[in-house]
Order: C-alpha cells, then structure tokens, then sequence
C-alpha cells in the first residue's frame, strides 16, 4: 500500500479531488477573496512533491457549481447554476489555457452531467416552472422525468437524445470500462428499489407487467456516433437479465469483467456473477451466506472487492469474498470499515465532534494487522487502487 500524505499542503484548505493517478494528483479549490468567489485548480506531483497552478477563475456568480472531469491531456470544467444554461471549458492540462469555452443552453433546468469522453458531455434537465406542462405530456408517452442532450466540445453541436433509456436512466446509471484498448458503457436499467420489486413478486400474481432489471453493454464510439446521427435505438447487448422472481444489481469493475449481484427471491439465495465482456462468458464467482442480520457486505469499487463484515464484542471481524483473502479483526473505536489493502491493512473513517469549535471532524485510520499497529489521521481520505491519499 502507498500512502500520499499532502496534507500539510491543504492545511485550513476546502480541497476537492477529482482524479489520481500513478505521477499526479488533480483537485479543486474555491476561495472567496475580496469578495469574489474563485476557482482554483491545482496539480500535485508525487515525485517532486510540489504544488502547481493549473487555472484559476473568477466566479461571477457565486452560486455556479462546478463539474470536473480529467483526461489523458485535458480537463473539461462545467460551471452551473441549476438553471437552463452552463458554461462548458476545455483547459490544457500542462499549460492551463483554454482550448474552447462555450455557452450551452437546454431545456429545463440542470440535473446531473457527465463527460463521456474529452469530446462528448451527457447533460440531464428536469422540468422547471417555463416547460412544466411540456415536461407532463413529454413524460406521459416516454416514461422519462428529464430530457437528455449530448454535447460536442469540438464542433459545438447539441443533440437532443431520441433514445428513451438512455433519457431515462441518469448519470449514476452509466458506467464506463476500458477493455483491450476499446471502450465501453455499462448501461443498468434496474426496474426498482429492492424492496419494492420484491414486493412486486410477492404479490405477481395480480400483475401482467414485465417487471425486469436489465445490464446493458455497448460500444462507446458507436454509442456516441448512433445518438448523433439521432437514433431513437442504440446498438447494445443484454448481460444480465431478472425478471419479477429475481434481482440483478451492478457491483462494480474489475478488469475486463463487470460484476453483479443476483438474488432468487423464492430462495432468498444470492451470488456474485460476473460478466466477462472480453470472453462473453458469465460466472459466478461466490455465493453469499447470510448467517445473521449483524452481518453485511461491503463493496470496494475501484478497485474491486467484497468483504463480509461483522461487528460486536468491541470488534470488527472481516472476511475477504472477492479479489481478497483478508480475514482479520480489529477494534471498534476505529471507525467504520472502508477496504482492506493487500489483505492486511485495513483503513477506517468515524466522525467526531470537536469540543471547543463543536464542529464535525473526520478520522482517518490506517490497521496494519500483521504489526497489530494503527495509525489515525484527522483528515479527509481518497482511496485510488492501493494508493490512499490524505488530505
């Protein structure tokens, strides 16, 4: 495991990070100065352990959220308000300049954005109070709550997207992975909570609708090219499918393989599949056992991993399922579990109140369990493969 220690650099500082990786570490900073609000975006260098100046911009109006997405040689900003408009910045990662800035407006006031790609942004509007009858009847025949556009950063072109699902399922719901080089979406198109579609099972025999989770896969390239062409069917492929007696729930990434949760209702047993979008072949990898309610399963996206975890007695017992043979325990008062590195170190976070400025406080604590030894740091945390940043 590596840890990152900056946090000597972000002393009295409200930082945001948005990207790791193995040579820098990129985040944002907002500071009101002289009565403006400014962005900064700064670049940390692992080897020289050195802060850089990316950007920096004067927020005219102080109410902009601000979006940021990196790539291998550019950043793209997003600057909203919630309203029916947004800027839209490309910035050279190396020298700070802008390569394109533009003014996007779009029906509906602003929901959720994602960057597909350096070129290609997903924005999400929801109905406001101009459009609200429009966003009615627009609902009624497509079953979407938002209309969705694809923006271009190159050539400046907005499409409206035809395709309902994609319209319907928002930016949480779209998942992206690289596999030998060719890019993909992972598209989950779940039918409902847990417990409702549960519900629905225990009472389907009053019910003649298909009600089914779906996990979609598709080309990114042919994703983007189809929905500019402005084509209500995209070309995708069905992995995992349940229909009203089970469930299919996306986990996470690993690799060329998505992985998933299945669950038969009727049996109340449940797996851990995988889908593996090199090979096309499914397996499951681990079918839980669910001794006790006191019992849960923790999920490590990136990187991949799941844990049985189990408190009491003043300890914390947790066992290795996937991508880990942990199995190990520690005490309570560290805090609640996050992951566990190299089965062996084990990194919780808790909350406290500080007594003089009764204001929260985070507790990041590291437990090395082959030393018996931990370490605590009251700081906020980033995890990115085996690399823990504190900051």
């Amino acid at each position: 495991m590596t840890v990152v220690d900056i946090r000597s650099i972000f002393s009295q500082r409200n930082i945001e990070l948005f990207e790791v990786n193995s040579s820098y570490i990129y985040y944002a900073e907002e500071k009101n100065e002289d009565g403006h609000n400014n962005l900064f975006i700064l670049e940390y260098n692992r080897s020289t352990r050195k802060e850089r100046l990316v950007t920096n911009y004067t927020l005219e109006d102080p109410t902009f959220v601000e979006h940021l997405f990196a790539f291998e040689n550019t950043l793209v900003l997003i600057l909203e308000n919630g309203s029916n408009s947004m800027w839209m910045i490309e910035i050279d990662k190396n020298n700070g300049m802008e390569l394109n800035r533009r003014k996007v407006v779009c029906t509906g006031t602003f929901r959720s954005c994602t960057a597909l790609d350096s070129e290609h942004i997903l924005i999400y509007m929801g109905p406001d109070e101009a459009n609200a009858e429009m966003f009615k009847r627009y609902s009624e025949v497509t079953g979407c709550e938002c209309l969705c556009y694809m923006y271009n950063l190159k050539t400046n072109i907005k499409h409206f997207i035809k395709n309902p699902l994609i319209a319907k399922l928002g930016t949480d719901n779209i998942k992206q992975m690289n596999v030998h080089d060719e890019k993909y979406l992972i598209l989950l198109d779940p039918f409902a909570d847990e417990d409702i579609k549960k519900g629905y099972y225990e009472e389907q025999r009053w019910i003649n609708a298909d009600i089914r989770d779906n996990i979609w896969l598709c080309r990114l390239e042919e994703f983007e090219m189809q929905l500019e062409a402005g084509a209500e069917n995209i070309t995708k492929k069905c992995i995992a499918s349940a229909d009203i007696k089970a469930l299919a729930r996306y986990m996470g990434i690993d690799g060329d393989k998505m992985f998933f949760r299945a669950k038969e209702f009727r049996t109340g047993i449940e797996k851990i599949c995988s889908y593996d979008v090199f090979t096309n072949s499914l397996s499951v990898e681990a079918e839980l056992d669910i001794p006790d309610s006191d019992t849960i399963y923790i999920i490590e996206e990136k990187p991949f991993s799941v844990f049985s975890v189990k408190s009491g007695d003043g300890h914390t017992s947790v066992k290795g399922i996937i991508n880990s043979s942990a199995e190990l325990t520690y005490e309570n008062n560290l805090g609640s579990f996050m992951t566990c590195i190299e089965n062996r170190y084990v990194v919780t976070r808790k909350m406290t109140v500080d007594d003089k400025t009764k204001t929260e406080k985070q507790i990041c604590s590291i437990y090395d369990s082959e030393l018996d030894k931990s370490e605590s740091y009251e700081c906020n945390c980033c995890l990115k493969g085996n690399t823990l940043v504190l900051y």
